[in-house]
């Protein structure tokens, strides 16, 4: 009877000492929710991945890449100002993020772009602040598309 004691003893702390380490749930949570998040944003499925991105801030805000995903969706779902602000806190948590400072100024660029064809909207036909707004825009357009004069 000692004997099967101290058998089943051994088996018990070999079996402890030899399982895997498993990593905190909190980070296989992370690292699921971004895989998810990742697999989401590049089907276009943007509603969803949105969500997710969302889910991993709360649970890590200062994580860029999140905040940059977020922007890029905001961006493309026109939400420029939402893009704005996501771009701005990568941004304050990664100043080298070079991506967030193109696509931070792609956002302020379509917003420009915004305000020159509403004020174009009001402004009458041959005023001088038409002709300005006009000559704004089609240097805009120009710096969009990457045509030179």
């Amino acid at each position: 009877m000692k004997t099967i004691y101290i058998a089943l003893m051994i088996l018990l702390i070999s079996g402890c000492s030899s399982s895997p380490q498993q990593e905190p749930e909190s980070k296989v949570n992370l690292v699921e929710i971004e895989n998810r998040a990742e697999a989401a944003y590049l089907a276009g499925h943007l509603d969803m991945a949105e969500g997710l991105y969302r889910q991993l801030i709360k649970l890590k805000d200062s994580y860029p890449p999140a905040w940059f995903r977020l922007g890029n969706i905001y961006t493309r779902t026109n939400r420029l100002d939402a893009a704005i602000s996501a771009y701005q806190r990568c941004i304050q948590l990664d100043v080298e993020h070079d991506k967030a400072w193109y696509n931070l100024a792609i956002a302020r660029m379509r917003q420009a772009t915004e305000v020159l064809i509403e004020a174009q909207k009001h402004l009458e036909e041959n005023s001088a602040g038409k002709a300005q707004m006009d000559e704004l825009f089609i240097q805009l357009m120009r710096l969009q598309t990457g045509k030179k004069e």
